[in-house]
């Protein structure tokens, strides 16, 4: 079954853009895992500090796995102290859709 997450970030002020590049670079690390479906960062148009992202991977234990990767250290480590506090994450169940694999 597939698993979704969306995922608020708040930037501390003035941090927005070195984190979006930050995330937008730990995601290369998933680029050929065909477990990873679907990643994108997005600005919030709201909020000059916000960033959500949005996955979808083919399963929980495969995104578990992946976020263990030693190599996604070093970006976790630069970016945390960038942030308002820890991501909010909203899991969500995906129905269909364009682009959703059937």
């Amino acid at each position: 079954m597939s698993y979704a997450l969306i995922n608020k970030l708040t930037a501390k002020p003035g941090q927005r853009d070195r984190v979006a590049q930050i995330l937008i670079e730990s995601g290369k690390l998933f680029d050929d895992n065909a477990a990873c479906i679907f990643s994108m960062v997005s600005e919030s148009a709201q909020d000059a500090n916000v960033l959500w992202v949005t996955d979808l991977w083919a399963s929980r234990e495969e995104h578990e796995a992946a976020l263990k990767q030693p190599e996604l250290r070093p970006f976790v480590a630069e970016a945390l102290p960038l942030l308002e506090g820890m991501p909010e994450q909203i899991e969500v169940r995906p129905v269909g859709g364009k682009g959703f694999p059937q």
